[in-house]
């Protein structure tokens, strides 16, 4: 079998190169890493349009594992990227050797990124920001966190679309990370979706201390780093 590959898939209003800083800790141990930027966002953002969707951002993951003939994968997706890799997952399974969450959950068939990751409360606060805010269809860049130049509004329609397995979708090996910041919108995902879903999957649920963006500052992309080579040479 070929030696693992790593996939990164960034969250909301991001790009790929929010992963340098942890990418090139795996690429001096010697492991390839394709950083993968989604429809809309960062240099694709002349692709953004109301349609954007999590389909979208489904296929666009699944189709550079195809198209790059990818193998022994483990896929990693950040925040919103999680719901992305969960989609992407099940369209190439036998692509795949390990799915990481970085601070987010797997959303499960049916589910919405809304419904899986936020409680009734942020939720409506999210709603509301994107009517006032977001022309009633995008999520101000800086509506969870200060903005930064590599940022861009991200489509609401990808937060709202539900997601749909196909048939048969495996049960994959899988990780959560979660940070331990005090940022109030992601709380309710890491005190009570992420105990349920790795107990449901039979996963390991791990806590790096440090904030959302766990791949971007030290000391938690160096702990994030270490755990990602033990799970390639396990």
């Amino acid at each position: 079998m070929n030696k693992p590959v790593f996939v990164m898939v960034h969250g909301t209003f991001q790009w790929a190169g929010q992963y340098e800083p942890l990418s090139v800790m795996l690429r001096d141990e010697g492991f390839e890493v394709v950083e993968l930027t989604l429809t809309g966002l960062g240099e694709k953002e002349h692709l953004l349009s109301k349609e954007t969707g999590l389909s979208t951002h489904v296929h666009d993951v699944a189709n550079a594992l195809s198209w790059r003939d990818l193998e022994n994968v483990i896929l990693v997706g950040h925040s919103y990227g999680g719901t992305v890799i969960t989609g992407a997952a099940a369209h190439q399974p036998d692509r795949i050797k390990h799915l990481v969450y970085l601070d987010t959950v797997p959303a499960d068939d049916g589910e919405s990124l809304m419904t899986s990751f936020f409680d009734a409360a942020t939720r409506d606060e999210v709603y509301a920001m994107v009517e006032k805010d977001g022309d009633g269809w995008l999520i101000p860049k800086d509506g969870l966190r200060e903005a930064l130049p590599t940022m861009r509004p991200h489509p609401f329609k990808t937060y709202t679309d539900r997601l749909a397995l196909p048939d048969g979708t495996p049960n994959f090996p899988g990780t959560i990370l979660v940070a331990n910041d005090s940022n109030p919108f992601f709380q309710y995902m890491r005190t009570v979706e992420a105990p349920a879903r790795v107990e449901k999957r039979g996963w390991d649920l791990i806590t790096v201390e440090g904030p959302h963006q766990l791949m971007e500052v030290s000391p938690a992309k160096e702990t994030v780093a270490d755990i990602l080579l033990g799970i390639a040479r396990n």
